[in-house]
């Protein structure tokens, strides 16, 4: 099947390769098909894009990669019709706005989309039990995360001195037992 996009030309799909989103998403419920593209090899970004609409396109991230914490809770009724056989079927990804400073790139964790990519059936819910909101600043939520590991390891570290201060007490004190 030949796509032809604003942003990445005109280029062959496979159809296998087609994701279908039977409810669209928020604000553009008519658009069903949508294929993910690679943003690059080595980037965590993805492109969502439709296949009904070459004019349109999202970029895409596991929110996992800036916000460890992340959690989807959702009833089953919610996404029933993806078919999930198990939670391992199911992948989480979020749509970013990136500004043209990327220091000020948010994310919308406030409805995610949620893929089974064994039936490619897709589905973005929203989250309205959560405190999560749609422009989550992606580099404030890499700091705090980065600053809490920091922190983890830096805690780890100093354990591991009064561990190994510990032991050479207990050694000195064993040695000073002996010589007595």
């Amino acid at each position: 099947m030949k796509v032809s996009t604003a942003r990445f030309g005109e280029f062959e799909v496979d159809e296998s390769e087609i994701i279908e989103l039977p409810s669209g998403l928020i604000g553009f419920p008519e658009l069903n098909k949508f294929i993910l593209l690679n943003h690059d090899e080595e980037s965590p970004f993805k492109w969502l894009q439709s296949v009904d609409d070459g004019s349109i396109a999202f970029v895409l991230i596991n929110p996992l990669l800036f916000r460890p914490d992340y959690t989807v809770e959702v009833p089953e009724a919610e996404v029933s019709d993806l078919g999930l056989q198990s939670e391992e079927d199911a992948v989480i990804s979020v749509i970013i706005t990136m500004p043209s400073n990327p220091q000020n790139m948010t994310a919308n964790l406030k409805a995610p989309l949620i893929f089974n990519l064994q039936n490619r059936k897709g589905k973005q819910i929203i989250l309205n039990q959560s405190s999560y909101t749609t422009r989550h600043n992606i580099m404030e939520e890499m700091r705090k995360h980065n600053e809490t590991a920091q922190n983890q390891e830096s805690v780890r570290s100093n354990l591991e001195k009064v561990r190994d201060q510990q032991n050479q007490a207990q050694t000195a004190s064993a040695g000073d037992s002996i010589t007595k």
